[in-house]
């Protein structure tokens, strides 16, 4: 038997059914039904073909299969038929009720002669005359008939035997012999037949026919000269569909290998943080070209610019390697290392290059079989720089093909983009960070109280924010707070905020009320560029009274938290932001031992539906139990932020510890022993201090504050004293608006002098104005204790 006549044995997967298949399965089924000794034999060949040839994971897939006919009853030797009679006849059939015998009488149809194939079988599927044929046929002998849902068809009588067998799609071929005997294949199929499949076989009907007519009327010379001239139009159609398959494929694989890398390359080109990148680029190209393991050594630059290299490994733990040295520019490695082009080897153990440098020649003891090899370099596009290379090993040869080399060059050349683009940001954000913490203050040493603070950058985004704080020693222990925010990012914002901390600082020093200190700075923001809106919350610590006077500009309120835990909102709406107003409102409330403050930017409680007073609730009911020590504070931002702010966070967390702290105050009337009772005063409460070494000095400044005031305004003053582990504060209020100020005094002149006296007995003195008069102050820093 030649080659060209032995029948195909492999098998397809009929829910894929190609050109190629429908080529082999034609030519094959038309062979069989050739070599058969008659007619009923190339019936159950063909079927037995069918049911054989079609298969899946869980064996064939075509439970039944029959080859029907339609017969005229002279020709069956059957008794209890009609000879003028119409008969549909089962052939041949593998799978249930193979054995039986079908033989039904078809309505008398005048005019079945000359009907095309799908009238006459879809006739017999039980439609009727307006039903719509789910199929394609001709009139000239052949076609298809395709059910794709079985189930529940009108097109099929036998419902029992589809849900018995659990039938999916029907798909049923054949055409009508010469002498008018129509005949049929029908496939039973478990899985749903698409529609292109039954498409196919119409070609399928064809070969078929022809194999059949072996079998039937006609000229022996005919039948030869048919079958010759379609064993060359199938091998030539056979090798066409091949090639144009594998054309299909390699642009598939074009298509696959196009959209793998943009999947990749998206994602890695996303990436910003310089270690998930890296990672995610190795285990992407380890998978995509089927390395038993890859690595990806990177250079980075550090702070003093000098480069250094890291690696990333994937398929292997990372103990597999950390005991081997860094590769140095071997003639294997040296390509890659050098970004002149891509290393593939069949096996590198054999590559002449291979074996050369001591003191290995070749992988050193204990390293990973390695015979297959890639390794591709990643050169930056922007400035040709090689940042590092790939390199991918596996134990067996000949492992990587031309296609996982260039997906490893696509992976490489997007990695080169992504560690490009995550260098910039590290360093941009390294150097936006860096200014911004250098725009930050140092605590001051604050007596009594407890101060914590934090910024945080936002978690994304390489941009400065405007985001500041502020701690200010003040005059006789008082201290102010600050908290800001400058609407921008950048360095625009970051000039601006860095403008207008200085201003607020300035103004602190200067001893002016809270107020004024924002009424001051707002119209210093009308004067600077791009300084559109700033909010603003300056608050002032006085220890002698334990108060806190405060006033806001459009800032987010503070959280004040009593003693006993019970948190209230302080400083809402008392005036428009920096830039905006000049009009602000001041209040003071009590701030005694135990007390807690939380001045804070929008960062810690903008939440992710945007609002505010949500995160300020939970602000303020996180504050009710939290302590004041770093890991709670850091805690409590983890847990308002979920680890991921978008914002800068600055927050300033202040609580009155009331310890080492001493304050009298007395008050005095217009009398005339009012500066005895002064002196008496102090020098009373400095030796309970233990501070009578300072006896003599604050006396006489007592004396002198106490004097003025009555003199000069003829009105009572308050006298207060007030001692932390720094300083001595003597301070006398009254009623006067007149600030005074140092004059010259003749060697005569027994006045102008009090001033004189108490600049040169004071560390440091003073005047501010209060909301009815004025505040004198003086200072004795303490001596230091041996």
């Amino acid at each position: 038997m030649s080659p060209d006549r032995v029948p195909d044995a492999r098998t397809y997967d009929i829910t894929r059914f190609g050109l190629s298949d429908m080529v082999r399965t034609a030519a094959d089924l038309r062979r069989l039904a050739e070599l058969a000794v008659d007619f009923s034999a190339a019936a159950r060949a063909v079927v037995t073909r069918l049911h054989d040839c079609f298969t899946d994971e869980h064996g064939p897939v075509l439970p039944l299969v029959r080859l029907l006919t339609i017969r005229a009853g002279a020709e069956l030797e059957h008794p209890g038929v009609s000879a003028a009679a119409r008969y549909l006849v089962l052939e041949a059939a593998v799978g249930p009720y193979a054995e039986a015998e079908v033989v039904r009488e078809l309505p008398r149809l005048d005019e079945l002669d000359s009907m095309p194939f799908m009238a006459a079988m879809t006739r017999e599927f039980g439609l009727s005359p307006g039903d719509t044929v789910h199929g394609r046929g001709d009139g000239d002998g052949y076609g298809v008939f395709h059910v794709p849902v079985a189930a529940g068809s009108g097109f099929l009588r036998d419902q029992a035997l589809v849900t018995e067998h659990g039938i999916a799609s029907v798909l049923g071929f054949g055409g009508v012999l010469p002498g008018g005997t129509p005949f049929a294949a029908v496939l039973y199929s478990r899985v749903p037949v698409p529609a292109g499949t039954a498409e196919q076989f119409k070609a399928v009907a064809i070969g078929l026919r022809v194999g059949l007519l072996a079998h039937g009327a006609g000229l022996p010379a005919e039948r030869d000269a048919l079958r010759q001239h379609l064993t060359v139009l199938e091998k030539a159609s056979r090798d066409q569909a091949t090639a144009l398959e594998e054309a299909v494929e390699q642009w598939r694989a074009a298509a696959d290998l196009v959209d793998s890398l943009q999947v990749v390359g998206r994602r890695l080109t996303a990436q910003l943080d310089i270690d998930a990148m890296v990672q995610d680029a190795t285990d992407a190209a380890t998978k995509a070209t089927g390395a038993a393991f890859g690595a990806f050594f990177y250079n980075l630059i550090d702070s003093y610019g000098e480069s250094y290299t890291l690696f990333t490994l994937s398929g292997v733990p990372r103990s597999a390697f950390e005991k081997f040295p860094m590769p140095r520019n071997t003639k294997v490695f040296a390509p890659t290392f050098v970004g002149t082009g891509t290393t593939r080897s069949p096996n590198i153990t054999i590559d002449e290059r291979y074996g050369q440098n001591p003191p290995y020649h070749g992988m050193p003891r204990g390293h990973l079989p390695v015979c297959s090899y890639l390794a591709v370099p990643v050169v930056s596009p922007s400035s040709g720089e090689v940042l590092g290379g790939f390199f991918f090993g596996h134990p067996e040869p000949d492992q990587f093909t031309e296609r996982h080399e260039q997906l490893a060059e696509g992976i490489a050349g997007y990695s080169a983009i992504a560690l490009d683009n995550a260098r910039l940001f590290a360093r941009q954000r390294t150097m936006a960070t860096e200014l911004a913490r250098s725009m930050l203050p140092t605590i001051p040493p604050t007596p009594g109280l407890r101060v914590l603070s934090r910024y945080l950058p936002a978690a994304t985004g390489a941009e400065v924010g405007g985001d500041w704080f502020d701690v200010v020693s003040l005059p006789v222990g008082r201290t102010a707070f600050v908290i800001g925010d400058v609407a921008g990012r950048g360095v625009s914002a970051a000039a601006v905020m860095g403008q207008i901390r200085t201003a607020v600082r300035s103004y602190a020093l200067l001893d002016l009320p809270p107020s004024e200190v924002l009424r001051n700075s707002s119209e210093l923001a009308m004067a600077t560029p791009d300084a559109d809106f700033i909010t603003c919350l300056y608050a002032v610590h006085d220890p002698t009274d334990n108060t806190l006077t405060f006033s806001s500009a459009g800032h987010l309120p503070a959280v004040y938290i009593s003693p006993d835990g019970t948190p209230s909102l302080i400083g809402q709406m008392m005036g428009m932001p920096l830039g905006v107003g000049t009009t602000f409102t001041q209040q003071q409330i009590e701030f005694p031992v135990g007390a807690r403050l939380a001045l804070y930017t929008d960062g810690l409680v903008e939440t992710r539906n945007g609002y505010l007073n949500d995160g300020i609730e939970s602000l303020a009911s996180a504050l009710r139990e939290l302590p004041a020590d770093d890991n709670a504070l850091d805690e409590l931002i983890t847990h308002l932020t979920a680890g991921a702010h978008t914002d800068d966070v600055a927050l300033l967390y202040v609580l009155n510890e009331g310890n080492n702290r001493h304050f009298a105050t007395l008050a005095l009337t217009t009398a005339a022993d009012a500066a005895a009772r002064a002196r008496d005063f102090t020098t009373r409460h400095l030796e309970a201090w233990g501070l009578g070494v300072l006896t003599d000095r604050a006396v006489t400044i007592a004396s002198e504050l106490v004097t003025n005031a009555i003199m000069h305004t003829g009105q009572p003053a308050v006298l207060r004293l007030h001692a932390d582990s720094t300083r001595l504060g003597i301070d006398v209020s009254d009623y006067g608006p007149t600030r005074p100020r140092t004059l010259p005094a003749a060697l005569e002149d027994e006045h102008h002098r009090g001033l004189h006296i108490v600049e040169s007995f004071a560390s440091r003195w003073g005047t501010r104005t209060t909301h009815d008069g004025k505040v004198v102050w003086a200072e004795i820093i303490l001596p230091r204790k041996r």
